[in-house]
């Protein structure tokens, strides 16, 4: 029985489901770029007679004399390059339009499981396998100048499909284990807050399909029933298990492990940061140049040192920070030595390394954390750490750059083999010592408010300066 605080859904009142926006997708894309082909081939037809003379120039090679009239006839060739995409989305609107999963249990409860079959309008072998995997997501809506709508994973597990082929295409059956950690279906004011979706895709054919599902804490029935054999989830679990990438690890004499986690490990996460902290120290450097040029011309012009000066601190800041970061995350290592009674962790940064040892008795407990996100919702690249939490309250990271939430369980189950420290799914468990912060800390808000005002003061000065 679904919840009563819930939007109606019909699709779920019938225990099926159907994607979101499908039709709008497409309208908004095809209709975006018709009417942007439509207004620029007017507009090259109507001013053709001043466009004419205009190209004739461009093939003799004459730079000097370009005719910003030819920016027309530029657009329009753009726009010629987006008809792929509307092909490309007119081919899967035409494939999804008419989708619908029939899902069981309706709703689905958080300790059990669930079921579904979808028939997809595809002729796919056995070599073609379709991937479904059951995502739990919350929605993060910022409101303001920067409005966004962001769907953040919380969790994702993969599911177990059986593959049959139908008249009308391939016929997929799955069910998967939910998890009583994570948040059930949620909305606030009518408007979706926690979510939970089930991902179709198939990479060959490009197939790819999202459909929300519902989760209750309320929900009486915990089984599906579609069926699957001890036997079918052992091979799924087989086939979906791939060779760890994020560490490598070798035993070590006395029943000890150790594990290495590589340079390089964060790949994705740290060329963004070192491109970003590379474009800010360059937008720095440049500003810093403006600036000297500024100062050594005949007539400064204060106001114009002032500005560049504003955006020379300002990237001047943030860029160092980002590349070193970014450069840091490449090339730190991270070494873990499960030893008899302790953990030793070892951190190499370019030459310099800490280590640091920890008794067993000392640790109350381990947890994973999500500590980066590469995209959005279902397609989302999560990023694990490994912490030790001790019962003082610190809190010891003892792996980190772990691809996948598979591969950071993997690893958790490892360690709580070989030391018996019991783990926790959710790391705000732990009671942490929060350290108190400096006095000068304190002082920052204040700080930073009082260069504002004193910056903001000198540009106006410097405005009425140059008049004057």
């Amino acid at each position: 029985m679904l919840e009563p605080e819930w939007p109606t859904n019909k699709d779920w009142q019938k225990g099926q489901s159907r994607q979101e926006y499908v039709n709008l997708r497409f309208y908004m894309l095809a209709g975006f770029t018709l009417t942007f082909l439509g207004v620029l081939l007017v507009l090259n037809i109507a001013k053709w007679r001043e466009i004419e003379p205009a190209l004739y120039g461009l093939q003799a090679l004459n730079l000097a004399s370009l005719d910003p009239i030819l920016m027309l006839p530029g657009l329009l060739l753009m726009g010629l390059f987006g008809i792929p995409g509307v092909l490309k989305e007119f081919v899967r609107w035409r494939r999804q339009r008419g989708l619908v999963l029939h899902i069981d249990p309706v709703p689905a409860s958080p300790d059990g499981e669930l079921g579904g079959r979808i028939t997809i309008p595809l002729h796919l072998t056995d070599q073609h396998k379709v991937r479904v995997t059951l995502s739990c997501m919350r929605r993060v809506v910022t409101k303001g100048k920067n409005s966004s709508v962001q769907d953040r994973l919380l969790w994702r597990t993969p599911a177990v499909t059986r593959q049959m082929r139908s008249i009308k295409g391939t016929r997929i059956e799955f069910v998967a284990e939910l998890s009583g950690q994570q948040p059930v279906t949620s909305f606030e004011e009518g408007k979706r807050e926690v979510w939970w979706a089930v991902h179709v895709e198939e990479e060959v054919s490009g197939f790819d399909a999202v459909f929300p599902v519902p989760v209750s804490e309320s929900a009486r029935t915990t089984t599906s029933e579609f069926r699957f054999t001890e036997r079918e989830r052992q091979q799924a679990a087989e086939a979906s298990r791939e060779p760890v990438r994020s560490w490598q690890q070798e035993a070590l004499p006395g029943d000890g492990l150790n594990i290495e986690f590589p340079a390089g490990r964060s790949g994705k996460a740290a060329g963004i940061l070192t491109l970003v902290g590379l474009v800010f120290t360059a937008v720095a450097g440049f500003m810093g140049y403006k600036v000297a040029q500024e100062l050594s011309s005949a007539n400064t012009s204060y106001f114009a040192l002032m500005v560049q000066g504003m955006i020379l601190m300002g990237f001047g800041l943030f860029g160092p920070a980002l590349l070193f970061g970014g450069i840091y995350m490449r090339l730190n290592r991270l070494q873990l030595e499960v030893r008899p009674g302790e953990l030793v962790t070892t951190r190499r940064f370019m030459g310099f390394s800490k280590q640091r040892h920890l008794a067993i008795d000392d640790i109350e407990g381990l947890a994973e954390r999500i500590i980066g996100r590469v995209g959005q919702g279902v397609d989302s690249e999560l990023e694990y750490a490994i912490d030790a939490y001790l019962k003082d309250g610190m809190r010891v990271r003892l792996g980190d750059g772990i691809e996948g939430q598979h591969e950071a369980e993997q690893l958790l189950q490892q360690l709580r083999d070989k030391t018996g420290i019991e783990t926790r799914t959710d790391p705000d468990s732990y009671k942490l010592n929060r350290r108190t912060p400096p006095v000068w800390v304190m002082w920052l808000p204040a700080i930073f408010k009082t260069v504002s005002f004193i910056i903001f003061a000198l540009t106006i000065a410097a405005f009425v300066f140059d008049f004057l």
